[in-house]
């Protein structure tokens, strides 16, 4: 019997090398050009995808024999965007507790929703999903999801990717606030639901994203946060934050703003509140101007508007992809094309901030996931 054995692991030994491996899944697009956001754009662009991640860019690069050829020649290939902060598909929120850390957005996934759909085809690949905004306070956890997928977990890229906080310049507020922080700084290390998001995002673990109004707001949050040093902040305001944006410049603190152009208070004079608060020094992201499926199809227009009232080109581009990918933590996966990244890309007919751009194909790590008729 022991002879038995031995042959068959000889047998192994000797024939295991003649056993296939697992075929990877390799595609190849072939493109006009391909606008990869951080490092220029390539002319005649090859991308090489494998197991849903970029493996190879360039003009020259080799392509795999067994690979799937998608000849887009004339076509551009651009990164898909990322909206930082959107309560999309979530019911609306409701009262409760002055500090909800333990509560998370990703209990309130539903897949099978249309607009997943339709934001897909506006070319949306990534959403910063956050609780809602009623009440102040410590509003909940937020996360990263992909717009698709047939169960919850199937969405979800970070389950607990931040921590909402929504700010009034009252003294119950801040107190509120301050006094929900200051409660974990000796439980740094807990696994209680209540207290973990919480000192993730005193160590900077998780981003703390913060809604604020209006600029004496602002400079009241800039005052409560100084003790808390680590803390990774995004600020999310309204349009009079440009007030307080030399403020901001110095705390290096990120901004994620409406695509829109905004009226001086009080004025019917247009201001470009993105382009002013870039000229301060502050770094932007971009959303669409509210939840609705309406103000995602035209966000593009809408960011062009942008541009063509001075805001510069290559600064948009990063604010609709790598600049939210950053704020969310996850530009080491998503908001570029380059080596090691999720194949999260749009092939579209021209360049994204043309107006007369259309998108052709959205594809969410290397598999497609709208095709235009």
């Amino acid at each position: 019997m022991a002879n038995i054995y031995r042959y068959i692991l000889l047998g192994i030994f000797i024939f295991g090398l003649s056993i296939p491996a697992v075929a990877e899944d390799v595609t190849v697009i072939r493109a006009d050009r391909v606008d990869t956001v951080t490092s220029g754009l390539i002319e005649n662009g090859i991308i090489v995808i494998k197991d849903g991640r970029i493996a190879a860019i360039g003009s020259d690069v080799e392509i795999p024999e067994d690979a799937d050829i998608v000849d887009v020649s004339d076509k551009t290939v651009f990164p898909g965007l990322v909206n930082p902060s959107s309560g999309i598909g979530l019911s609306s929120p409701g009262g409760g507790p002055f500090s909800r850390a333990h509560l998370s957005v990703v209990d309130e996934l539903y897949p099978h929703q249309d607009v997943y759909k339709r934001v897909l085809r506006a070319g949306f690949t990534t959403f910063g999903l956050v609780p809602g905004s009623v009440g102040t306070g410590i509003a909940g956890q937020g996360a990263v999801i992909r717009p698709v997928g047939d169960k919850p977990g199937e969405m979800i890229v970070i389950k607990s990717g931040l921590l909402l906080i929504n700010f009034q310049a009252n003294d119950r507020t801040k107190k509120g606030i301050k006094s929900a922080l200051d409660s974990v700084k000796d439980k740094m290390n807990s696994t209680d639901p209540k207290v973990q998001p919480l000192a993730n995002a005193l160590q900077g673990k998780i981003p703390t994203f913060i809604t604020c109004g209006g600029p004496g707001n602002i400079l009241h949050l800039l005052k409560l946060l100084e003790p808390y040093k680590q803390m990774k902040v995004v600020l999310s305001a309204d349009s009079e934050l440009y007030r307080v944006a030399d403020k901001l410049a110095g705390k290096k603190i990120p901004v994620i703003l409406p695509a829109r152009i905004d009226f001086e208070p009080f004025t019917r004079n247009r201001i470009n509140v993105p382009k002013m608060l870039v000229d301060a020094g502050v770094k932007i992201a971009l959303r669409p101007k509210s939840d609705g499926i309406q103000a995602h199809e035209e966000f593009l227009r809408d960011v062009a508007e942008l541009v063509k009232a001075g805001l510069d080109g290559e600064v948009a581009k990063k604010a609709i992809t790598i600049n939210p990918a950053q704020m969310l933590a996850v530009d080491y996966r998503i908001g570029s094309l380059a080596i090691g990244k999720d194949a999260n890309l749009l092939v579209t007919s021209g360049d994204i901030l043309d107006i007369d751009t259309k998108i052709h194909m959205v594809m969410i790590e290397g598999k497609v996931v709208h095709k235009a008729p």
